[in-house]
């Protein structure tokens, strides 16, 4: 569930504890006014730490950046291409902070500062032709950030949130050792901002030690990808009236919507969106059967029904 946490306190005590950690070396810092760490074996684990400065000198620290991985934690830090249920993001979490030699009435010192939380899931359809199929999160643009990456996609960047998208399965697929099934598909929201983070019920790191913090979270997931746009390059024409094909077509092709944003009518890309999804199938409709799916690995992760399945 948790796949990335930014802890930030100014507790000195924890600040103090963290410098002197055995574990941790010296590397290059986010900027100059940081001194950070990394972990010795594990580049998923960092501790950056703000300089406080007078005269041009360091006098100490006025805050910490933990960053710490709570799935990939679970996995020994080989990947993220599994299931991680609730209760194994807590117990990370857990294993983690004790690791850091945080003690229990220190964690409410711990303000959660930017969240990377999502689902794997491993679909009927072809991942890579859903993949490519997704092309907008709201208005905002799907696109591959690193030219080297072709299983990682990112709607383009918000103040406060981005939605990506990942092919796990073949990000994975030279490590058969890991049992990642390669029609996995992971969709996952990262936000930044302290603002969006409170909406979720989230303040400090106890917060993501409570089982009802991660219902919150999974409702988010679902509401986020009612929000993307996804379009089934190679849907079965039999199923579609003739008189909707060419308008189908269309909507296959990412210059069509963008030209739809540029539109003097503001509603029109939302209309055409309804309008698409209204016209697929059920066979066809790649973004029902991702959100159903969805839906079922909540379900089985919590043991009861908490999010209702629409009907096919």
């Amino acid at each position: 569930m948790v796949d990335l946490l930014k802890l930030r306190t100014s507790d000195n005590q924890i600040i103090n504890k963290l410098l002197i950690h055995s574990d941790f070396i010296e590397c290059k810092p986010i900027n100059n006014y940081y001194t950070s760490l990394r972990h010795k074996n594990s580049f998923k684990m960092g501790l950056h730490f703000r300089k406080a400065i007078e005269k041009g000198l360091t006098v100490g620290y006025g805050y910490v950046d933990i960053i710490i991985s709570p799935h990939y934690h679970k996995n020994n830090y080989l990947h993220n291409g599994d299931d991680f249920r609730p209760v194994e993001s807590m117990k990370s979490i857990i294993e983690i902070l004790d690791y850091l030699g945080i003690k229990e009435k220190e964690k409410k010192e711990l303000q959660v500062v930017n969240i990377e939380f999502g689902l794997n899931i491993i679909p009927c359809s072809d991942a890579r032709l859903i993949f490519d199929g997704l092309l907008f999160y709201k208005r905002s643009k799907f696109s591959i950030k690193y030219d080297d990456i072709e299983t990682f996609k990112i709607s383009d960047a918000t103040k406060h949130k981005e939605i990506k998208v990942y092919l796990k399965g073949l990000q994975f697929l030279d490590y058969p050792a890991y049992n990642i099934h390669k029609n996995t598909l992971r969709f996952e929201v990262r936000s930044k901002k302290r603002e969006f983070i409170k909406t979720l019920g989230i303040y400090t790191v106890c917060d993501l030690l409570k089982i009802e913090t991660y219902e919150s979270l999974f409702k988010d997931l679902l509401s986020e990808w009612d929000l993307v746009l996804l379009v089934n390059q190679q849907y079965d024409k039999s199923q579609i009236k003739e008189k909707d094909l060419v308008f189908m077509d269309d909507c296959n092709s990412l210059e069509y919507w963008i030209d739809l944003m540029t539109s003097k009518h503001r509603n029109t890309f939302l209309k055409t969106k309804t309008k698409y999804y209204k016209i697929m199938t059920v066979k066809n409709n790649l973004h029902t059967e991702i959100k159903a799916k969805i839906i079922d690995k909540i379900n089985i992760f919590f043991g009861v029904q908490i999010v209702h399945r629409e009907p096919a």
